[in-house]
């Protein structure tokens, strides 16, 4: 239908320019504003399309080129602090001789929450850059700020990708095959059968759980409540600067957070029913 109705010697692209510089006078000036208008006017499938079409008229790369290097320079020092200080001492309450070992498991869950959350940001806002460098005209002055920012992500990210994991984990991960080796050997010679053995059993796999639920949740606190200082801010003053580019990227805290809370809904339901049952078919 849109094809009939156009001119022999219109092309598509001299539509779709029509109808965006139409959206782009209905937005009055400022886009989020038209956006607000249009959801408290529209129902829930007009909101999406009013979003969809204020994004589209959308067309400048960057909503304050004049502060964006300033916001970039101030992302980029916050990511080497992120880094550095993110994973640094975990501070946790006296745990007795246990401790050592506590913080050594929380430092790790910290570190890896930490530096996949420095790596995603370095690479989200390569890709953000580059796909906003190739939305600018190229006499357009953004252009080249967004060149020389992308430059520098390709350069940095990789550093940061490299970060996660470590020699510590490998270690860790290799010492916890090992001990998991050793108890399957020891648990080959036990009698499964026999009812001390079974409550036994529970009572290792209670602790396990525990601790690993504490050690998760613990690390994930940490980790977000750090990257929540480092980050939080500058991520947001560098989106407000780029504009129109949806949320800025969150840590996996809240993945580990919630790894953590079925291990603990394990610990205080499933494995109390289990342990009831056991001793029930033991008697």
């Amino acid at each position: 239908m849109a094809e009939a109705s156009r001119r022999p010697d219109e092309l598509l692209l001299d539509e779709l320019t029509d109808q965006l510089e139409r959206t782009r006078a209905l937005l009055r000036g400022s886009p989020d504003a038209a956006a607000a208008r249009a959801m408290t006017k529209a129902a829930t499938a007009e909101e999406m399309e009013a979003r969809i079409a204020t994004e589209l008229a959308v067309t400048t790369p960057l909503a304050a080129p004049d502060r964006f290097p300033q916001a970039h320079r101030l992302v980029m020092r916050a990511l080497e602090v992120l880094e550095r200080e993110g994973t640094r001492d975990p501070r946790l309450t006296r745990l007795g001789p246990v401790s050592p070992l506590a913080e050594l498991a929380v430092g790790l869950v910290t570190g890896y929450i930490v530096r996949s959350y420095a790596a995603s940001i370095a690479n989200r806002l390569r890709i953000l850059y580059l796909r906003r460098e190739a939305q600018s005209p190229p006499a357009l002055p953004e252009r080249k700020l967004l060149a020389r920012a992308r430059m520098e992500m390709e350069r940095v990210a990789p550093d940061y990708r490299s970060g996660v994991g470590g020699p510590v984990t490998l270690i860790a991960g290799g010492a916890a095959v090992s001990l998991l080796a050793s108890i399957a050997r020891a648990a080959g010679a036990l009698e499964f059968s026999s009812g001390p053995i079974q409550v036994a059993i529970v009572a290792v796999v209670f602790v396990l759980f525990f601790a690993v639920s504490w050690v998760l949740l613990r690390g994930a606190a940490i980790a977000h409540r750090r990257s929540t200082l480092i980050m939080g801010q500058p991520l947001l003053a560098l989106w407000e600067t780029i504009g129109h580019a949806g949320n800025p990227p969150e840590d996996d805290s809240k993945t580990f957070a919630t790894i953590a809370v079925v291990l603990a809904f394990c610990v205080w339901f499933v494995l109390p029913a289990a342990a009831a049952v056991v001793f029930l078919l033991w008697n």
